[in-house]
């Protein structure tokens, strides 16, 4: 995680890394900028995600003028990566800001002249910072304890309150959009993808609800696919749960690619495949028949 500031005080102190900015820093930058602003404001557009066609591997998650921005991986992310942003940068950084605020407030009651004068300009500059900041940590606590919310009013509201915690299997898309508020500074797809998620519709015909997080924020809707869909309930392991026969089918099909010992690994598989076998005596025999008659004739 490279988490940054107004102040340039969350920059981590790599040797030398000021030096190659003011060699190499006019190539990628703009002449004004130096290598904190450039970081905060304009290398997740111009560099980093044209980079990764849309798909980055760092999400820049941003306050609403980007003057506090945390670039983190999504390799290196945790169930518990946004409190640890909150913790360890975030929550000091704002109690920085209030003793600054503390301090100049003391400062204009003695001072005058010029001295008050830029006493007064600073104290406004962070009593900006602070609201902006404020704000942020609000968000940020929103999407690591309960989640996103809607996009707008047409957007359906989240099923339920759950904690952010990315798979990576679900991809740069889905996981990007339950963070759309923290990334939306800089990136408004991860919104449009949450809308897209939100209201069942998709992207290029295909819908998300085979993603871990679809599941995780709207349980009940994603249930209810998976009994219809045995694609969907083998995605989010409720195969032997609605589709038993299928299950079944599988298994024995797999067990002659794979090895005998195969078994499709889902809570309360073993239940499930027990109570089948006792329950369906017919239809057990019926499938073994027809996966016996089709190794008959492969041989």
């Amino acid at each position: 995680m490279t988490t940054l500031s107004h102040s340039q005080s969350f920059l981590p102190s790599f040797p030398g890394h000021h030096e190659m900015w003011q060699t190499h820093g006019d190539a990628v930058g703009r002449s004004k900028d130096d290598l904190s602003g450039w970081l905060r404001e304009t290398f997740f557009k111009d560099a980093h995600r044209p980079m990764y066609d849309n798909a980055p591997i760092y999400f820049p998650l941003s306050s609403s003028s980007k003057n506090f921005v945390a670039h983190v991986s999504i390799h290196r992310w945790g169930a518990n990566t946004l409190r640890a942003l909150l913790a360890q940068h975030l929550l000091p950084e704002q109690r920085a800001l209030e003793t600054l605020r503390d301090t100049l407030r003391t400062t204009l009651d003695t001072a005058d002249g010029c001295d008050r004068s830029q006493a007064d300009r600073r104290l406004d500059d962070t009593l900006k910072l602070l609201d902006e900041l404020g704000e942020f940590i609000v968000l940020v606590r929103q999407c690591a304890e309960f989640g996103p919310p809607p996009t707008d009013p047409k957007c359906p509201e989240r099923e339920i309150d759950a904690p952010y915690d990315p798979v990576l299997d679900d991809g740069t898309m889905i996981n990007a959009s339950a963070l759309w508020p923290l990334l939306d500074p800089q990136w408004n797809y991860p919104k449009k993808w949450w809308k897209l998620l939100a209201t069942e519709k998709g992207y290029r015909g295909k819908h998300f609800d085979w993603s871990k997080l679809a599941a995780r924020y709207f349980p009940t809707r994603v249930d209810a696919k998976c009994q219809e869909d045995p694609s969907l309930a083998v995605a989010h392991g409720v195969f032997w749960k609605y589709h038993p026969a299928r299950a079944y089918e599988w298994e024995l099909r797999l067990q002659d690619e794979i090895g005998p010992e195969f078994e499709i690994e889902e809570d309360g598989a073993g239940v499930a495949r027990e109570r089948f076998m006792r329950e369906f005596g017919g239809e057990v025999e019926r499938i073994w028949d027809e996966e016996y008659s089709r190794k008959m004739r492969k041989s």
